[in-house]
């Protein structure tokens, strides 16, 4: 599901992408989509801009290297759509704290997900509860 929706938080962020070139700016949305909500089977983060989907096209998927430092989470792709996203929030960043770990890319109708290992899922879940969403 794209867009806001029930269970989808909406998040203060600025995102830029790096694709052979420098960084520019990507005007998207993104959500901490808790686990029980609009399909969602899983806590996870949207990344939602049509743009995306020509790195990853909707049901395509790869794996990446996540890192997260002060305010900003860091996501690079792996294997031949080698990409750089990054993705400045601090609350998201607070959240995880300094790390770094690998974490799922899926394509979807609208953008990306962002699905994370266990450890940071509860971090996530924690977070989605300070703001008012309990997962179900």
């Amino acid at each position: 599901m794209t867009g806001p929706g029930e269970g989808k938080i909406p998040l203060r962020a600025a995102v830029f992408l790096a694709s052979g070139g420098p960084r520019r700016p990507l005007p998207c949305d993104v959500y901490l989509h808790v686990k029980g909500y609009s399909l969602a089977r899983v806590t996870h983060v949207d990344v939602e801009t049509e743009e995306l989907n020509r790195v990853l096209a909707p049901g395509e998927h790869s794996y990446a290297t996540l890192i997260c430092a002060g305010s900003r989470l860091t996501v690079t792709l792996w294997g031949p759509r080698r990409c750089r996203l990054e993705i400045e929030c601090r609350e998201l960043a607070e959240a995880l704290g300094p790390s770094r770990s690998v974490v799922y890319v899926g394509g979807k109708e609208g953008g990306i997900f962002l699905g994370f290992k266990k450890e940071y899922l509860r971090k996530l879940e924690e977070l989605a509860e300070r703001l008012g969403v309990r997962p179900r």
